[in-house]
């Protein structure tokens, strides 16, 4: 596979999971979870608020947790 042609996808690909924290932390903030999403942007780690305590996690880590979050809480 061409690098430049991965290095395309891989840039594509952290744009969509910014995207899907960004509304995660939307979706999630009704069960009291806060996700500092400009944390995200800027250090490269998300500062996460869940259930009173602070996490600071990768990007790849904070879609995990949200999405996790999430689905456990759908009935």
């Amino acid at each position: 596979m061409d690098s430049i042609y991965l290095d395309d996808v891989l840039k594509r690909r952290d744009r969509w999971l910014v995207e899907q924290i960004r509304q995660m932390s939307v979706d999630i903030l009704n069960l009291g979870t806060y996700t500092c999403t400009a944390c995200g942007e800027v250090a490269g780690e998300y500062i996460i608020d869940y259930s009173g305590e602070k996490l600071r996690l990768s990007m790849a880590e904070t879609y995990a947790l949200l999405k996790f979050v999430l689905e456990k809480s759908s009935p």
